[in-house]
């Protein structure tokens, strides 16, 4: 793969793609029991050398990996090298001309997937989020350290008995929602579920908008220094949730790597001078891939509780 891009495909997320465990797992009995079906491959392989077996591939992929396409470039990063272009993409449906980025053999080696250090050299500081069924150990670490640079990043492990499935390609299409052109979150505009409103003109949810927690001077994001006295953290169920509302609202910023925003900041609660901010209850509790990118990229900016005097909060 050309690692030379046009600006503005500079700033555009990658998704890349493994083959062998992703789009091909690894158990016939399951693949098979799962839709995919069985094709023989009589061929070279990425070294010359003449191979022949079975590989089996999900139609529903190709119409998944599409989806995606719509606001990500996708690459092949998989042993199978230009094959995967000329011989995988066809019957799934994928243009056949997609980059393939030429990994060598791959394989996990001292802790490292060794095909992502050419991916990475060749997107340059692109976002990118990899479907692969194999990490190493400091693989997630080297990734959060390219995302604090500026470059998001993101490791889908797949299954390798059960292949790519359809909470992958959603996982991956709310992390794409949640990266901005600069590979990562806007500056202190965190993200609650699957947009974020630039501060100052935040939205209230009876727009359908959902709010902004960045303080547009400090460039950070604003957290409750304490829980708010009627935190639904709280025992007791103060904001009187129906059975099951706290754990939904938890599941759904869990699954979304979001968080919960404070229902007292709430502008529709408090009124107009009132800023949204990080519920401490949820941020003391979980640790979602939205609260790391900000503590890591940008910081929190503490802010007591409305209505509640304990001094100013500082900055952490």
């Amino acid at each position: 793969m050309n690692p030379t891009h046009t600006a503005a495909d500079k700033a555009r997320p990658v998704v890349a793609i493994d083959v062998d465990g992703v789009l091909n797992p690894d158990h016939p009995p399951t693949a098979r029991h799962l839709g995919y079906q069985r094709h023989h491959y009589d061929g070279p392989d990425p070294t010359g050398q003449h191979v022949s077996g079975e590989v089996w591939l999900h139609p529903d992929h190709g119409l998944w990996l599409t989806e995606l396409a719509h606001h990500a470039d996708l690459v092949w990063c998989t042993s199978w090298g230009a094959i995967a272009a000329t011989w995988i993409a066809p019957r799934l449906g994928l243009p056949t001309d997609l980059p393939v980025i030429d990994t060598g053999p791959g394989g996990v080696r001292f802790g490292r997937q060794l095909k992502l250090t050419a991916l990475y050299r060749a997107i340059g500081e692109r976002p990118v989020a990899v479907l692969d069924d194999e990490f190493g150990g400091r693989d997630h670490a080297e990734a959060d350290d390219r995302t604090a640079r500026g470059s998001a990043t993101l490791l889908v492990g797949v299954n390798s008995v059960t292949g790519l499935r359809r909470e992958h390609i959603d996982q991956i299409a709310r992390w794409l929602d949640q990266t901005t052109t600069d590979g990562g979150l806007s500056p202190g505009d965190a993200v609650l579920g699957r947009t974020a409103a630039p501060d100052g003109d935040d939205a209230s949810p009876d727009e359908g908008c959902d709010l902004s927690v960045g303080d547009p001077v400090l460039r950070k994001s604003r957290l409750l220094s304490r829980q708010c006295a009627t935190c639904i953290f709280r025992p007791g169920n103060p904001m009187r949730l129906a059975d099951g509302g706290l754990r939904d609202l938890v599941a759904e910023a869990r699954q979304n790597e979001s968080f919960v925003i404070c229902h007292d900041t709430m502008p529709s609660h408090r009124g107009a001078g009132v800023k949204p901010a990080i519920c401490r209850g949820f941020a003391d509790r979980y640790s979602t891939q939205a609260l790391q990118v900000i503590a890591r990229l940008l910081g929190f900016i503490e802010v007591d509780p409305p209505g509640e005097e304990g001094g100013p909060a500082g900055s952490r």
